[in-house]
């Protein structure tokens, strides 16, 4: 499944491309249903590229039926990333704590100026595959709609989410324009 989406912030390219990159734990604030990105490596290259790994954790809010079934270790994840900053892109791929196995999800997020450059317009593409045969629980007749009900639900929320990130990283570069120091280095 391919997805891709777009959204447009009234800030410059390099501001939001920094923020994204190196403040995502200030972004967490303004995301509702993001618990913590907690910064694991960090690998500044001579080129400027610069190498990342943040694990997410999610507290979304679900229904009770759900949080029955889904537990806190389910909702983490491991985002690996390279930032070239020669052409402003973002590669990356997503690990998830709980059916790595069973989920594949991998990018690249392009920032290119907009707005004359004023702004930034953030396209995301991404694949995902996701394999729901012989899923726990679920009867084999029902694999073709519990894997149609997952899909559908992915691909809604995925860009959903992208989009929330960014207009948070907006909303952060509104009330705290420039980091009070410097980004760690960490590796």
């Amino acid at each position: 499944m391919n997805i891709k989406t777009i959204s447009v912030l009234k800030h410059p390219t390099e501001r939001v491309w920094i923020a994204t990159r190196d403040r995502l734990p200030e972004v967490v604030p303004f995301l509702e249903d993001i618990e913590s990105v907690t910064v694991q490596s960090r690998e500044e290259k001579s080129d400027g590229t610069v190498n990342l790994i943040n694990m997410w954790k999610a507290c979304p809010k679900l229904s009770a039926i759900v949080s029955s079934r889904i537990h806190p270790e389910m909702l983490a994840w491991n985002d690996y990333a390279e930032w070239s900053q020669r052409n402003f892109e973002c590669k990356w791929r997503i690990k998830p704590h709980f059916f790595a196995d069973r989920i594949k999800c991998s990018g690249l997020t392009r920032y290119e100026p907009a707005m004359g450059g004023q702004g930034t317009r953030i396209t995301f593409d991404s694949e995902i595959a996701l394999h729901t045969q012989d899923l726990p629980g679920v009867p084999a007749v029902l694999e073709g709609t519990v894997s149609k009900a997952i899909e559908s639900f992915v691909g809604v929320l995925i860009p959903q989410n992208f989009r929330k990130l960014a207009q948070a990283v907006g909303r952060l570069l509104d009330t705290k324009p420039s980091p009070t120091k410097a980004a760690p280095k960490m590796g």
